[in-house]
């Protein structure tokens, strides 16, 4: 008995085992959707694939009873969310799945996803899919992968209720390509004229899923099964695989079958030939038979054909006794009878068309019949009397088992000659035949290998051969699979899968062996693809986010276990956006990929250098040092290197270019919370050395943390302090040369509910990196606008000017034209009357965008002060563009400005290059008298400073000036 049947007949004795041991209980009701040959309805409309192949096997064990649903996708997980139905198949995990389902824990499958398109598709590549529609299940994990694989491409989803309309919207042209796995892609491909595409993502774990809390019995059982199962390389489970790889994929025909077959044919054709002579005996001795009827009759009667003659009419005048007995009728309820009335309007619709060919063409007439579900060859002869067809005779014979062995040996020959490799061996494993997909894989004709040996293979791809090891476990197995290192004819080596099946006869003796195998070099090398883009960072080929993480929670583990320290290196390149920014992503790129290689020859081969995303880079140093004076020597020495090794040039883009990085360290020392606290503790250290100056590196302290804290604090504060109006304006004088106070500066306070008057030194940091300075900006110019449109209508305060301070954040927002002009107009001040102090940075970050926005102010009569001149990046070309009125003198050059030359010479340099441009020159800071007096000899003439005015409310400032 072949191995097949044998097995069908163990399942079925050992569910009757279970059935008679079986306690009663509610049938286990099992979604079932369209995904073969996972998981499918059958054309008979029973479950199948393999899935429920494996349920079964569970179900049996367990004695559960089973009830299949059929439903498409979203209505299987409708219903299992309702309690329709009891458990899902072949459902993917993911992080959001696992939180609404409950999974068992060992996988039933292992996926992957993959794009489909029409024969002859461009589609190579993610760059390909750009204006894409892309067909996919609704709902599906391949929908959601999809959308961030994608994200960026231009590619458009369209969501299907089922992976066979996906597949159909392609092959109509209705999308360009479709979502699927593996394993219904490449069962599915081929009847939609589809093939696989490169582009795979999206690796999977396959499930049977319930919702939490209403079958954990049930997935306790099948994660006991698939735990067993799995350690056996011939249990049911590698069966189950097996049998679904290879439906349809035997090999050969038993010689027992060929005996039958040849058998029925030969009934077949002495039963056509018995027909055969009847009809010519009907067509020649037509008149003589007439007189013989009673012999005819028993004759006819005995024929297993159907024998019959009509009139024109296609009224039955004779019938034998096989068509009686088909009728279940006798001869004289059928005689007068159309076949309108014995077979129904449609059959008789067909039956009288060949009639009247008959008849009305005087020809002989053939065709194939399906009656009552069988097949029939049915042959009508015109029946002519004088030269007129007067009535005809037809011949009907059955030819079902002679059209399924047709079938079969049909079947056969397509499976042979598919494109897996096929081979059939004698019992010294010696090649009878071979297919040509074979023939292709070993590198020879398919008319030379029978007669040869089996080819070398073995296990690894420089390793022995296992062909003899093989044999001898098919002979005791009677099978054999495995992924393997075939050998080309010249002498190359290729993975593949093989899979050797014994053939024995009814006697049990070995009779041959069929073989059959596929190239997977595309599969290997897929695996290897997804490995490295699961893995490793695209642009420098170092390890991503993932790998780093890995190896530093092994690291920490390492630690745990013997105490030997490691180390993690933040790095962040130095004002890399400019260089994206002014010479383009593609230099950008090209500096990334050089920095990579120097980091790596400054670290060990032990080392992991990983590029976490845009300029960020981590090193990874393990095992360097027991104690932690000793660890963070090392990680220093390492780092001094790195950041001399980023200080030589770089050639990039056809030109030199200088970089420089900032380095933060978090030594693993035992301490830390977890894997997030030591990376949060290295980003920590990291931008404090930005803040150092940058070109530095920096170790973690615990007081970073407190700053962390406080600055959130802080910041919530801060939300809370616009919130409730929490804060005040304060207004330091600003005189001319004689003396007279010809306006103010706006000064914000913040006035806390528990710490009383802060300045601004306290939170206008904070309130620009949180981005709240947007907003406490556009108050401070509303709160000024409107004092000085009071000051306006008093006549000793109508001539002040108030300048008010605008951040490079709060300038850049889009709106900030419009919403300025609309400040100013609302509060009814004199545009003439307000100077916006801008700050040197906005000729760094926005020089155009800038000056035009400067422009269309100045057209309203706004004034603008360039603020803190000299501290900063100051470019000429910028300055002389810029629609400045003056220019302000920062106080750390007024302070020392007597005792320090070199805050002399600068100060003279602003007041000359004030002057040359024909801007007003202003210096703030002046506590002394001797400051002022030195600061007018030079030219400037107008002054700001605790001489003059301390930052006071808008009442005392009046006082000040009367």
């Amino acid at each position: 008995m072949p191995r097949a049947h044998r097995f069908l007949v163990l399942l079925f004795l050992l569910g009757c085992m279970g059935r008679a041991g079986a306690v009663p209980q509610a049938p286990l009701r099992v979604g079932v959707y369209q995904n073969a040959p996972k998981v499918f309805m059958g054309e008979s409309g029973k479950a199948s694939g393999i899935f429920v192949d494996l349920l079964r096997e569970v179900a049996s064990a367990e004695r559960w009873q089973l009830e299949f649903v059929a439903c498409e996708w979203q209505a299987c997980i409708a219903a299992l969310e309702a309690g329709r139905i009891d458990l899902l198949p072949d459902m993917a995990w993911s992080e959001d799945r696992a939180r609404r389902y409950a999974f068992h824990q060992v996988p039933a499958l292992h996926s992957w996803s993959q794009l489909y398109a029409r024969r002859g598709n461009k589609i190579r590549s993610l760059l390909d899919l750009k204006g894409r529609r892309i067909a996919v299940l609704g709902g599906s994990i391949q929908a959601q992968a999809l959308a961030s694989v994608l994200a960026g491409y231009g590619a458009v989803l369209v969501p299907t209720v089922s992976l066979d309309a996906a597949f159909s919207l392609v092959a109509d042209k209705e999308a360009d390509a479709a979502a699927a796995s593996h394993y219904f892609g490449d069962a599915n491909a081929a009847a939609h004229r589809l093939e696989a595409t490169p582009i795979v993502f999206n690796p999977a774990r396959l499930y049977y899923a319930a919702m939490p809390g209403r079958q954990q019995a049930v997935l306790d059982a099948i994660d006991r099964r698939l735990t067993g199962w799995r350690t056996g390389p011939n249990s049911v489970y590698f069966a189950t695989l097996q049998h679904w790889r290879a439906v349809g994929s035997e090999g050969g025909v038993p010689s027992g079958l060929l005996w039958v077959l040849a058998a029925t044919v030969g009934l077949l054709l002495s039963a056509l030939a018995v027909a055969n002579w009847l009809r010519n005996e009907v067509a020649v001795r037509t008149r003589e038979l007439r007189d013989n009827e009673h012999k005819l009759a028993t004759i006819l009667d005995s024929v297993d054909s159907l024998i019959y003659i009509k009139d024109a009419q296609s009224r039955f005048q004779y019938v034998n006794g096989a068509t009686c007995r088909l009728f279940n009728r006798p001869a004289a309820a059928i005689i007068g009878q159309t076949d309108e009335i014995l077979f129904g309007p449609e059959q008789a619709r067909m039956t009288r068309a060949a009639d009247l060919a008959v008849i009305e063409g005087h020809q002989r007439f053939e065709t194939e019949e399906v009656l009552n579900g069988k097949v029939y060859l049915t042959t009508k002869i015109p029946l002519v009397r004088g030269e007129k067809v007067t009535e005809l005779c037809g011949i009907t014979t059955d030819i079902t088992s002679h059209k399924q062995a047709e079938e079969s040996l049909r079947i056969a020959a397509i499976v042979f000659q598919s494109g897996e490799g096929m081979c059939v061996l004698n019992p010294d494993a010696v090649i009878i035949e071979a297919n040509q997909a074979w023939a292709a894989l070993y590198g020879q004709s398919a008319d030379e290998l029978p007669g040869t040996a089996f080819p070398h293979f073995s296990l690894d791809s420089d390793g022995d051969d296992y062909r003899e090891r093989m044999w001898d476990s098919v002979r005791d197995a009677q099978s054999w699979q495995g992924e393997v290192w075939m050998r080309r004819h010249d002498g190359r080596c290729y993975p593949a899968w093989l899979t050797v099946s014994a053939v024995r006869d009814a006697d049990g003796i070995l009779t041959n062996f069929v073989c059959t195998q596929s190239d997977i070099s595309a599969r290997k090398q897929a695996d290897e693809k997804i490995v490295q883009l699961a893995y490793f960072d695209s642009l420098t080929g170092l390890p991503n986010r993932r790998l780093l993480y890995d190896r530093v929670k092994h690291c920490l583990d390492s630690h745990e276990r013997n105490q030997d320290r490691g180390a993690l290196l933040f790095l962040d390149m130095d004002n890399f956006k400019d260089l994206n920014d002014s010479r383009g992503h593609v230099v950008g790129d090209h500096l990334l990929q050089q920095v990579a290689t120097r980091l790596l020859a400054c670290a060990r081969e032990s080392d992991t250098v990983a590029r976490l995303g845009g300029d960020e880079f981590v090193i990874l140093l393990e095992s360097i040092g027991a104690d932690e004076a000793r660890a963070q020597a090392y990680a220093e020495t390492v780092g001094q290197k790195i950041l001399a090794a980023l200080r030589e040039p770089f050639e990039v883009g056809g030109a030199v270019h200088h970089a420089s990085c900032s380095i933060g360290i978090a030594l693993c020392t035992g301490h830390e919370g977890g894997l997030d606290d030591l990376m949060r503790r290295g980003d920590l250290a990291m931008y404090e050395a930005k803040r150092q100056g940058r070109n530095t590196l920096s170790f973690f302290h615990p007081s970073m943390e407190s700053e962390v804290t406080y600055r959130t604090v802080v910041e919530t504060e801060l939300r809370a302090a616009l919130q409730h109006s929490q804060f005040v304006l304060h207004y330091q004088g600003q005189v001319d040369g004689d003396g007279i106070m010809t306006g103010a500066e706006a000064l914000v306070r913040w006035q806390h509910p528990t710490r009383g008057m802060l300045g601004p030194a306290g939170f206008i940091g904070i309130a620009e990196t949180s981005g709240l300075i947007v907003p406490l900006g556009r108050w401070v110019l509303r709160t000024a606008c409107d004092q000085l449109a009071l000051w306006a209508a008093s006549p000793a305060t109508a001539h002040f000017t108030l300048a008010v301070n605008v951040s490079v954040r709060q300038f850049l927002q889009s709106d900030f034209v419009e919403e300025t002009l609309a400040i100013v107009a609302a509060s009814g001040a004199d545009p003439s009357r307000l100077k916006l102090e801008l700050t040197e940075t906005l000729m760094i970050e926005g020089v155009e965008e800038t000056i035009g926005k400067m422009r269309i102010l100045r057209e309203h009569g706004i004034c603008f002060s360039l603020d803190d001149f000299g501290t900063g990046y100051s470019s000429l070309s910028y300055l002389k563009l810029l629609p400045l009125d003056q220019l302000k003198i920062d106080q750390s050059f007024v302070r020392d400005v007597l005792i320090d030359p070199n805050d002399a010479s600068i100060a003279r340099s602003v007041v000359a290059l004030g002057k040359s441009l024909g801007l007003k020159i202003i210096a703030e800071g002046v506590e002394t008298e001797a400051q002022r007096s030195f600061l007018a000899g030079i030219g400037c003439d107008h002054w700001q400073g605790y001489l003059f005015s301390r930052p006071v409310d808008a009442r005392t400032l009046e006082a000040l000036a009367a």
